[in-house]
């Protein structure tokens, strides 16, 4: 058209370029579009990836949060607090929204709000570059109407007077061409975009995306033609283009078979498996059980597992301990701002500390107490009663006990001596310990021993007080009866499964139940456990001390050649007496 029109050399040269950077911009959008870097992997790639995660990462016990809760169950239940696995969260969230999915849905819903505005974008976009398809068609006709009708000519004077037929023809044909070449391109590359656009706040965005490419020629024409020639272009007169009846009929025929048929293979070949692929992936990052961990004892060989909260558990659970201590020091508001010193919390000097402080065992954490806490600590009177450092040190023991058997605020070990001998109260003994009986030997065995937080200085008191004592078997009293009450849940705790359910209980319930009868008479009969294959006059330091201290004589402690140091000191005398 510069050609055609007097214009400056510059504005000639300005407009070839123009229409050259327009078709070098579309050409390279339209490269770029169809590579795979722009493209991406197919959806269906995802999965295997996804397998691969749930296997290897999902139920690591390493991820859990404070509350002990899975990763996989966080990712799957859109757990904001999450910093790993973000991809997969992400993804999950993608197929929730897209096919329109709770988050404990794994069946396709009728109603997929993703897979229709897709199509609707589809549409949206084919009808932008069919805009463009039409323009070269009305063009043609156009010149075709001209030539039939040498009395209107296809461009007003002087223009029709310069160029020929055959000119005409070689400019709409190259122009045409170039033009219908592009849009079919990017009506292809547009179309897989969209559909493989698994984000539904993105869809729109993309479908506007594109069809901004179809705008680069209006875009440069309006903002940089130069302005005669915009003139020029702009003055033309409308031509008018005779239709016959059947004409547009066939038109409107073809119209309606196109995007029928663009919709339908669209669908078939790029949204249907791509929804598929979607409830495949969700299935393998979400399904099936989400609630437990695992981890890999290397020197055993073992692989052990942890039921941990579902979802539910989530929503109605309280804060763990670890949650609590956060909360009550985080100072984010007058609730949560410790009163001079921390509620639950235990700092550590240093890093290494920190380290050692983490990984130290309950054992090692009782035997560095050189004192019986309660005795010297909580006990008005006592040696260290009041001291101010101390205090606040035993005071986050006892908040801390308490909270962690889900009492809180406790403010003495006397508001939780029904929970001294329960499995999770090691703390609480090593806190409490007289309240709790690790300084009594005439106390229910279990758990008094150090490795379940009885100190050992508690442990000395109570093996004092046994020298002391009477060569004497106790009775069949409260203790007595709590020991065999609680053997089921004890055993069950050491080996990690419920003992009630093997062929070994029956033989185990026959010695509780003749225990309960005869007192510690049965120990001649039944002087080991059938569990454990411990014997019981001498106890295990991993789960409870000897029932020699309540039972002396039925253990022999009388025809003991060197007294045991669970057997109390008058039953030396009473062997020696008696030989």
């Amino acid at each position: 058209m510069a050609g055609l029109i007097d214009v400056g050399i510059f504005d000639h040269i300005f407009a070839g370029a123009l229409v050259l950077l327009n078709l070098v911009m579309q050409t390279a959008f339209s490269v770029i579009l169809l590579t795979p870097a722009f493209m991406g992997e197919d959806f269906g790639t995802k999965i295997d990836s996804a397998r691969e995660w749930r296997t290897s990462i999902a139920h690591d016990y390493k991820y859990m949060d404070l509350a002990g809760t899975s990763l996989v169950t966080r990712v799957c239940n859109g757990d904001g607090s999450v910093i790993l696995s973000t991809v997969q969260a992400t993804l999950v969230e993608h197929v929730n929204s897209f096919l329109g999915m709770e988050k404990k849905q794994f069946d396709l819903p009728v109603f997929q709000p993703g897979v229709l505005l897709c199509m609707l974008c589809i549409v949206l976009w084919t009808l932008c570059v069919y805009k463009v398809l039409v323009w070269g068609l009305g063009l043609q006709k156009m010149f075709l109407a001209s030539q039939e009708d040498p009395c209107r000519p296809f461009l007003p004077d002087p223009v029709a007077e310069v160029l020929g037929a055959l000119q005409h023809a070689l400019w709409l044909l190259l122009t045409y061409t170039c033009r219908t070449v592009i849009a079919t391109v990017l009506l292809i590359a547009g179309i897989l975009w969209l559909a493989r656009t698994t984000s539904i706040s993105e869809l729109m965005l993309n479908a506007v995306a594109l069809n901004a490419i179809l705008d680069v020629d209006e875009f440069l024409f309006v903002g940089m033609t130069p302005i005669k020639i915009q003139h020029a272009i702009q003055s033309l007169e409308p031509m008018q283009v005779k239709y016959s009846q059947r004409r547009s009929e066939l038109e409107s025929v073809v119209h309606f078979i196109s995007l029928l048929v663009l919709v339908l293979l669209t669908y078939t070949l790029q949204l249907a498996p791509l929804t598929d692929a979607m409830l495949d992936l969700k299935n393998e990052l979400c399904g099936g059980n989400q609630s437990f961990v695992v981890g890999f004892n290397p020197d055993s060989q073992l692989v052990h597992a942890l039921v941990t909260p579902d979802v539910d558990d989530i929503l109605i659970r309280n804060l763990s301990l670890g949650e609590l201590a956060v909360n009550a020091h985080k100072a984010t508001s007058p609730e949560t701002t410790p009163k001079g010193h921390p509620k639950y919390l235990l700092f550590s000097s240093d890093r290494a500390a920190f380290n050692n402080d983490q990984t130290r065992s309950m054992e090692l954490e009782a035997s560095m107490v050189p004192f019986c806490i309660e005795d010297q600590v909580l006990t008005p009177g006592a040696v260290f009663f009041g001291d101010p450092a101390l205090s606040f040190w035993v005071d986050a023991l006892l908040r801390t006990s308490g909270a962690s058997l889900g009492r809180l605020d406790v403010t003495s070990c006397q508001e939780m001596a029904d929970l001294c001998d329960t499995v999770d109260g090691r703390l609480l003994r090593m806190t409490c310990g007289e309240t709790c009986g690790c300084a009594d030997p005439h106390r229910s065995a279990w758990f008094k021993v150090a490795r379940h937080g009885c100190s050992p200085a508690c442990l000395e008191l109570g093996r004092a007080t046994l020298l002391q004592g009477p060569c004497e078997d106790a009775g069949n009293d409260e203790n007595w009866r709590k020991f065999w009450e609680i053997y089921p849940s004890a055993v069950s705790y050491f080996y990690g499964a419920d003992v009630t359910q093997t062929m070994i209980w029956p033989v185990a319930n026959q010695t509780i139940a003749a225990m309960l009868e005869d007192g510690c008479a049965a120990l001649a009969n039944f002087p080991l456990d059938p569990v454990t294959n411990t014997k019981w006059c001498d106890g295990m330091p991993a789960l409870f001390r000897p029932l020699a201290a309540v039972c002396p004589r039925s253990c022999g402690c009388e025809q003991a050649t060197e007294l045991p140091t669970h057997c109390p000191m008058s039953c030396t005398v009473t062997g020696n007496a008696s030989t």
